[in-house]
C-alpha cells in the first residue's frame, strides 16, 4: 500500500510537472507570435528611434531641405561653398528634423506595431539598404546644381507666367 501511495504521488508530482512546462512553453510561444501583447510605450518608442537612425531619416530630412534653398536661391549663389554650408545648418537648425521628429515618430508608432518596427530595423541594417540609402544620399548631393538650374528656371518661367494655373485651383 505504501508503495502504492508513493507510486501515486510521484505521478502527481510528475503530472504537475508536465503541466507546469507545457504552460510555460505556450506562454513562451505565445510571448513569441504576438509580442504586440507584451508591449511597452518605452519599447516602441525605442524601436521607432532605431528605425529612423539606421535608416538616416533625420539626416536625409535635413539634407531635403536643401530643396528650399534650390528654389529661393539662383543657381550662381550656389557656387559659394561656405555660403551654401552656411545656409544649409541654418535651415537645419531652424526648420529641421529636430523641429519634427516627434511627428515622424507618432506616426510610426501608429502605423506599425512592435513585430514590424523590429522587422523593419532588421531590414534597414542589411547592408544591400545601407548601401541603397547611401547612393541615394549621394545621387541627391551629386544632383545639386542640376536641380538648382532646373528649379531656378521653372520658377523663373512661372513668374513670366509661362504657367498658367487652372482656373479651379484659383478659387
Amino acid at each position: 500500500m505504501i508503495k502504492l501511495k508513493s507510486l501515486l504521488v510521484l505521478l502527481l508530482l510528475f503530472c504537475l510537472l508536465v503541466v507546469s512546462c507545457v504552460t510555460h512553453s505556450q506562454q513562451a510561444s505565445l510571448g513569441e507570435t504576438h509580442p504586440d501583447m507584451v508591449i511597452t510605450a518605452k519599447a516602441k518608442e525605442d524601436l521607432v528611434m532605431a528605425v529612423l537612425s539606421e535608416a538616416k531619416t533625420p539626416n536625409r530630412y535635413d539634407l531635403y531641405l536643401g530643396n528650399s534653398i534650390d528654389i529661393a536661391l539662383p543657381p550662381e549663389t550656389t557656387s559659394n561653398v561656405r555660403f551654401m554650408n552656411w545656409i544649409q545648418a541654418l535651415f537645419a537648425k531652424e526648420a529641421g528634423w529636430s523641429h519634427i521628429e516627434d511627428q515622424y515618430t507618432t506616426q510610426l508608432k501608429e502605423k506599425f506595431s512592435e513585430a514590424e518596427l523590429r522587422e523593419l530595423l532588421n531590414l534597414v541594417k542589411q547592408p544591400l539598404v545601407k548601401r541603397l540609402v547611401q547612393a541615394e544620399i549621394e545621387a541627391y548631393s551629386a544632383s545639386a546644381k542640376e536641380r538648382r538650374r532646373l528649379l531656378s528656371k521653372l520658377w523663373d518661367n512661372y513668374n513670366r507666367g509661362m504657367f498658367k494655373p487652372p482656373s479651379e485651383t484659383l478659387q
